[in-house]
């Protein structure tokens, strides 16, 4: 972890304008064929941001050469500063959230966070950019990207492959066979992609292609295999950690996450791994499949209840529109969740009426469910990561951490291109 200082707030204010005139000038030169920052500009950057400057330049870098490459122009084109403008004002707001976070030890659990933070960004950017080809939800895309990699599948080792359950296959199943995208010979035979399927799968996967390469920008293809190889690891203890809490859902015993049994270990599945994102949602989803059962055994609580009381319960009193920011959910469902948990008594807010307003902290009920949920949490990551050694464990957080920044860009160049068709 960097140890440099972090400057507050006010600091970086007062370097200012400064920061975003800096990162603005250098994504114009990125798009006129530099390759790297001026030494001076580089050493205003680092004074105004710390070592938060590393991520914003990176951000702005990616964008600039991306956009390089979609215009072909070496002058910045006339849409070039609005969405630059809407990119810095993306990366101010997580800036302010690594400065929030910045300086506490880095606890087990935050593999969690970061990879569903990771992965928000990617879905959003994602409906932004296929819905100009078709409009699917998210499953409907992955199914049919998985059996164009993959070949015929049936509906089990679908749901096995992107860690979904078999009912929410079945019903995207349905929607696929209504749209003539799959077919198959019998109800039990595997489902193929149709000719129609096909042609829409070769037009996606263009696509699919340039969003891969934008989120593996500066990942080398050792670090990549290596990557790739580190997930399957911890997919195979993800797994044993969904067997486990079934197990105890269905009324065996366990001892706790650190003697899961190993479950499904060794078992191949059949995961698209052309796409670097494909086998994180499928981490992210036994991992987070698992979750919801162990918080609802420990804590009564639905995952996002659990979410929301851990936030609440981090640095309290938090106020409601930092609260909806991290939570990263429409106002109502924070609404209905934070209301919920002052009815059970979990939480309580101070200040002026209104659910919308004032500022939320943990009742002494919900404080003792938020270590309780921290607790589970480092319990459950410890576990997911103790097969790697140290040093294997320190370069996948670092290409994680690349991926991450990557995917901050893609989704603030989306969001520029819908904000301008909007105005259109």
């Amino acid at each position: 972890m960097d140890k440099r200082r972090v400057p507050s707030g006010d600091e970086v204010e007062k370097g200012g304008a400064g920061w975003r005139a800096l990162l603005r000038r250098h994504a114009e030169r990125i798009l006129g064929g530099a390759d790297r920052i001026e030494p001076a500009a580089a050493k205003r950057l680092a004074s105004a941001l710390g070592p938060l400057a590393d991520d914003a330049l990176k951000i702005v870098e990616a964008y600039a050469r991306g956009a390089a490459r979609t215009s072909g122009a070496t002058e910045p084109p006339a849409e070039f500063a609005n969405r630059l403008d809407i990119i810095l004002n993306g990366i101010e707001a997580s800036l302010g959230e690594r400065r929030g976070n910045h300086g506490a030890e880095a606890q087990p659990h935050v593999i969690q966070s970061e990879l569903w933070q990771i992965l928000r960004r990617v879905r959003e950017s994602a409906e932004l950019s296929y819905a100009r080809e078709q409009e699917l939800i998210e499953l409907d895309r992955r199914i049919l990207f998985l059996l164009q990699s993959a070949g015929p599948l049936v509906p089990a080792d679908i749901s096995s492959a992107v860690g979904v359950d078999k009912a929410q296959v079945s019903r995207s199943v349905k929607r696929l066979l209504a749209l003539a995208l799959v077919e198959r010979g019998q109800i039990r035979a595997p489902l193929r992609l149709t000719r129609d399927g096909d042609k829409l799968m070769k037009r996606m996967l263009r696509m699919a292609e340039l969003r891969n390469r934008e989120l593996t920008i500066e990942i080398g293809e050792d670090e990549l295999n290596e990557f790739y190889a580190t997930v399957e690891v911890l997919l195979d203890r993800a797994m044993a950690l969904y067997e486990q809490e079934r197990e105890i859902a269905q009324g065996g015993r366990s001892d706790g996450a650190g003697k899961a049994a190993d479950g499904k270990a060794g078992e191949r599945l059949a995961i698209d791994r052309t796409r670097i994102v494909s086998p994180l949602m499928t981490l992210s989803s036994y991992f987070s499949r698992s979750g919801a059962l162990a918080f609802k055994r420990l804590t009564g609580l639905s995952t996002f209840e659990a979410f929301v009381l851990s936030e609440i319960g981090m640095d309290p009193p938090v106020d409601w529109a930092t609260l909806v920011h991290t939570l990263a959910r429409d106002h109502s469902q924070a609404g209905r969740t934070v209301q919920a948990l002052i009815e059970r008594g979990l939480v309580r807010r101070e200040g002026k009426p209104g659910r919308r307003h004032g500022r939320f902290y943990p009742t002494m009920d919900g404080a003792r469910l938020h270590e309780v949920i921290h607790e589970a949490g480092r319990q459950r990551s410890a576990f997911l990561l103790a097969p790697l050694p140290a040093d294997q464990r320190a370069r996948f957080l670092g290409t994680f951490d690349k991926i991450r920044r990557n995917a901050v860009a893609q989704l603030e160049r989306e969001r520029a291109f819908a904000e301008i068709d909007r105005r259109g």
